[in-house]
């Protein structure tokens, strides 16, 4: 069983390119890697950036000189949380793509940097319930010291009488969500080495309790017509909460949603698997898609007597809180996606293998692994229960589960004493600087039903800063905004990353953030003196 934590699929980068079809949190990943045409080469780097003497490990990189011409910028994008070679593969080497269309549009060189200990770049060995020695190296910090290191030093074969490296040539770090935050970072504090960055979807705030993701949600299926399933839905979650209060109803509901053997996972397990209903949200908005939000509240919303839709106050007022639950329980793709992803067989919907619905919810693949420690140790991102009037999912999912999930699946690190009792949010933010960093040269861009939006320089959240004001004004070269100015665009409607992963056909909100971007470019790189690239007073 594959579990991947909530977190995980911050951007998924290179599954939203191949389909705009983010799996599940939980989904196991395949075993076959992308076909790689293109060939992938690898750089030495220090395994501890402050102590030399721990030594090096190689990390992957992909290298598209196809556009260069002399005195082009280097355009990096990062791959993040998840593994480059489906990036360099979909992205990279792909014209139709926005990464493609600046490679063209202004004669760079296209790289794509693979996150220490993602994919094949992996400096100590990664196993299940690891041991802490091999995972401290996996920081904030330590990571965004690696492109630095790399790109001093950097330099093509076929380009000898060209000197590379950021001393001579600009280098531009594009990036969606925690790679969009990372672009923004490392323009902050490495701003000798990126000249200029684009950070889509960044949620440069660490944050522990992250329960206005689901808020988000709410506020996304609102405005999408789905109030009425909204209401029937909190009704639902208000019935399941009453029902695992108690232990003989909790087994019951537990077995209503999941069959015979569901009730011996935990609430917080089960309270996941209800969470897992809306995982398609960041992504993919409200569309009318088998498996999707809309799918499944159509089905809620709709008597199976009479085939008639509820009115603007769902069924509830009506039928009542255990009646919507129940129909919820019985949308066919409900345990079928839940035996799929978390390889259990509950309601015995496979025949020819015995009943077992044990949801044991442990990362057992590198990658998740990686990304869970790091959310675990320092950023946060635990996407709780909204608790209150737009409640969506058991109120059991809160702050102790995730702890627990954490706890649960690093218990060597724990019993070491080297895991930290909760997230060092607050370490991470005074280190970085939250939403409140407006290094210059940087264009940030947002959607606006996005919930990661809510931890960006975009948030409106009652815990953000008050009174930020977004333009497309764009700043003069090496000029820093004031904190309440944020050069950027928000696009209305919009999910995840949705303009950096968009493909040749983009809309109107899609295509004003892309020529944003690109309009700040041709007014910066003029400016661009090599050696001292940072901020004016």
């Amino acid at each position: 069983m594959a579990f991947v934590p909530f977190a995980l699929g911050l951007l998924a980068f290179s599954t939203a390119v191949a389909a705009f079809q983010q799996p599940l949190p939980f989904a196991r990943r395949s075993d076959n890697a992308p076909a790689e045409s293109h060939k992938a080469e690898y750089a030495t780097i220090p395994i501890d950036h402050n102590d030399s003497s721990i030594g090096t490990y190689q990390n992957r990189y992909w290298v598209n000189e196809e556009h260069y011409t002399s005195g082009g910028p280097v355009f990096v994008l990062d791959s993040g949380e998840s593994p480059g070679d489906s990036l360099a593969e979909h992205i990279l080497f792909n014209s139709s793509t926005f990464f493609g269309n600046v490679l063209e549009e202004f004669h760079g060189m296209g790289l794509v940097w693979e996150h220490r200990y993602y994919g094949d770049s992996l400096p100590l060995p990664i196993e299940k319930d690891p041991a802490p020695e091999n995972m401290k190296y996996l920081t904030v910090s330590q990571a965004l010291a690696d492109l630095p290191y790399f790109a001093k030093s950097f330099s093509r074969d076929g380009f000898n009488d060209t000197n590379l490296t950021p001393k001579a040539t600009p280098w531009i770090m594009i990036g969606g969500s925690y790679p969009g935050m990372r672009a923004a970072f490392t323009r902050n504090e490495y701003p000798d080495t990126i000249f200029a960055a684009f950070a889509a979807s960044a949620p440069v705030e660490a944050r522990k309790n992250m329960s206005v993701y689901t808020e988000q949600i709410y506020r996304g299926m609102v405005a999408n017509g789905l109030e009425a399933c909204t209401k029937d839905v909190h009704a639902a979650m208000s019935y399941i909460d009453e029902q695992l209060s108690n232990h003989e109803t909790a087994a019951s509901i537990k077995q209503t949603f999941l069959g015979p053997g569901a009730e011996k996972n935990t609430n917080g397990d089960f309270a996941y698997t209800l969470y897992s209903l809306f995982l398609s949200f960041q992504s993919r908005g409200i569309i009318d898609h088998p498996g999707t939000i809309k799918d499944w509240c159509t089905y809620l919303e709709t008597d199976p007597n009479t085939n008639k839709t509820a009115g603007p106050e769902g069924l509830a007022p009506s039928r009542g809180g255990q009646y919507v639950a129940e129909r919820l329980a019985s949308w066919p793709y409900y345990v079928e996606s839940i035996n799929k992803n978390f390889e259990t067989n509950c309601k015995g919907t496979n025949e020819a293998e015995p009943i077992s619905c044990e949801l044991r919810m442990l990362v057992t693949l590198p990658d998740t692994i990686s990304w869970y420690w790091q959310y675990c140790t320092e950023l946060g991102y635990y996407q709780i229960s909204n608790v209150g009037p737009h409640q969506l999912v058991p109120k059991s999912l809160d702050l102790e589960y995730e702890q627990d999930l954490c706890n649960r699946n690093f218990p060597t690190a724990i019993k070491s004493g080297q895991f930290p009792s909760k997230p060092q949010v607050d370490a991470v933010n005074a280190e970085h600087g939250g939403w409140t960093i407006r290094p210059s040269n940087v264009f940030w861009s947002a959607g606006e039903l996005d919930p990661w939006r809510t931890l960006s320089p975009f948030s409106t959240e009652d815990f953000a800063p008050k009174g930020v004001k977004y333009t497309t004004d764009i700043p003069k070269c090496g000029v820093q905004t004031a904190q309440d100015i944020l050069f950027g665009y928000l696009m209305e409607g919009k999910m995840h990353v949705a303009d950096v992963v968009a493909g040749a056909k983009v809309d109107t909100a899609t295509q004003t953030s892309w020529n944003t971007f690109r309009a700040a470019l041709h007014e910066w790189l003029p400016c661009f003196e090599g050696q001292n690239n940072g901020d004016s007073a």
